[in-house]
């Protein structure tokens, strides 16, 4: 008895991480000591890291993350190693670790618990906006890391795509600005008549299906589930194929601002179908239907007219730009579900397509092809599998499959905004990891 009282003593004095001098002659260098190991050389605490910074080679415009700075050596040679235009921020998940790394900071970098998401997020967000990161790179400043790599990695990579997905939403908007702004001003109009998602907010009690275009529509079992059971929302390009199943999905999710996005609703003229329409989208799309409009709004630039917009109420809030209308589609069946009990199913949203062909069976794309088709183009799209911008993966499955880059973003965006959610569910057996759990209908 009194040998284990003695370990438990032990391990509640190591619950401090204790400072201990390293064994460098007269040097005044310190060590740190905690949960049974050291965080740094005990003979020279600083030479890792310093001899690490030496060799690295910093672009401009890069934000620099380092992950549990403790006592912070070498902060000072990695300040003055650093090219124009770059930043510092620091993370750190244990707490005792967190209060010496706090004690420490004579360099006041910007410090924070890996718990601190939204700090976190405004942070990055509000650095993006000035316009001068375009990306992340990640410095273990010591062994405390290891206590959770995972969960480092986690947040360096949410970081980095929160880049990624700003400088891709300021292409965007470079292109399409005129464009969404055009079909703003002409759907804000009709905003006044309408209800917005913030008024069907958590409306929905029995379980939700959200259904995608890719090809995890095909995958469903349709025979061994009544589509009467779940409230379906269908992203604009899944409304075709799933009216030639004649299943009619109770909302439909459309934000495309360009023409194209019309030939999606062939066959769904004056169908009594709920439409939830960012007010990007283009306003001839959002009459196809002959069901209510709910109006969301994407913030898709910054500026005093949108703001202006909120504070007048005539806009009760807004969202950020997802980029994907599956993501939308998703958001907004967490919104309108009644509590999290709810379980909110998704099926197509693959982010990845198999060789040969893109979509789902019936979707505009296919048709498409199928009418180009001819002798020197066959109905199979080969381009897409074999095109510069094409990658191969590994689907959940586990067989091999393609993606591109901006789709590998958006399903890592849907991985970060959707995992912690409660009670969803992915119930197709094609595409990417989603991060969610994976359950049959």
């Amino acid at each position: 008895m009194k040998t284990k009282t003695g370990n438990k003593l032990n391990e509640s004095v190591q619950e401090k991480p204790r400072l201990v001098s390293a064994g460098q002659g007269f040097s005044v260098l310190k060590t740190v000591e905690y949960k049974g190991r050291f965080l740094y050389s005990k003979y020279n605490p600083a030479k890792a890291i310093e001899a690490y910074i030496d060799k690295m080679q910093v672009l401009s415009g890069t934000l620099v993350i380092l992950c549990s700075p403790l006592l912070w050596y070498g902060i000072e040679k990695l300040k003055s190693l650093l090219p124009k235009n770059c930043e510092i921020i620091a993370l750190e998940n244990d707490e005792n670790l967190f209060e010496l790394a706090m004690q420490n900071n004579s360099a006041n970098i910007p410090l924070f618990r890996l718990t601190e998401g939204e700090k976190i997020d405004s942070l990055i967000r509000n650095i993006c906006k000035a316009g001068s990161i375009k990306r992340a790179l990640k410095i273990d400043f010591s062994a405390g890391v290891s206590f959770s790599k995972e969960k480092f990695d986690f947040t360096v990579n949410a970081i980095s795509e929160i880049i990624a997905t700003f400088w891709k939403n300021r292409i965007t908007l470079v292109k399409f600005g005129r464009l969404f702004s055009k079909n703003f001003l002409r759907n804000i109009a009709r905003l006044e008549h309408s209800k917005t998602l913030e008024d069907e907010a958590n409306t929905v009690s029995k379980p939700l299906l959200v259904l995608g275009a890719g090809e995890g529509l095909d995958s469903l079992l349709y025979s061994t589930f009544s589509p009467n059971d779940f409230f379906i929302i269908a992203v604009d390009a899944a409304l075709s194929p799933l009216v030639s199943r004649n299943i009619m999905p109770d909302a439909v999710v459309t934000m495309e601002s360009q023409v194209a996005i019309e030939k999606a609703f062939l066959g769904a003229k004056n169908k009594n179908i709920l439409l939830f329409a960012d007010l990007c989208a283009r306003p001839e799309a959002t009459k196809i239907l002959s069901g209510n409009i709910i109006w969301f709004a994407t913030k898709y630039a910054d500026g005093n007219f949108f703001d202006n917009l909120k504070n007048e109420k005539i806009i009760k809030n807004f969202i950020e730009p997802m980029g994907s209308v599956g993501l939308a589609a998703t958001y907004i069946a967490l919104k309108l579900r009644r509590t999290s009990s709810v379980p909110v199913f998704v099926a197509g949203l693959d982010f990845s397509y198999s060789i040969g062909t893109t979509h789902a069976k019936g979707t505009m794309a296919l048709k498409q092809r199928f009418i180009n088709s001819g002798r020197l183009m066959p109905i199979e799209n080969y381009d897409a599998a074999f095109s510069m911008a094409a990658q191969t993966v590994i689907s959940k499955s586990g067989k091999k499959i393609c993606s591109t880059k901006i789709l590998l973003q958006y399903a890592q965006q849907f991985c970060m905004m959707f995992k912690n959610e409660r009670n969803i569910f992915d119930c197709s057996s094609t595409g990417i990891n989603l991060g969610i759990p994976q359950s049959s209908l």
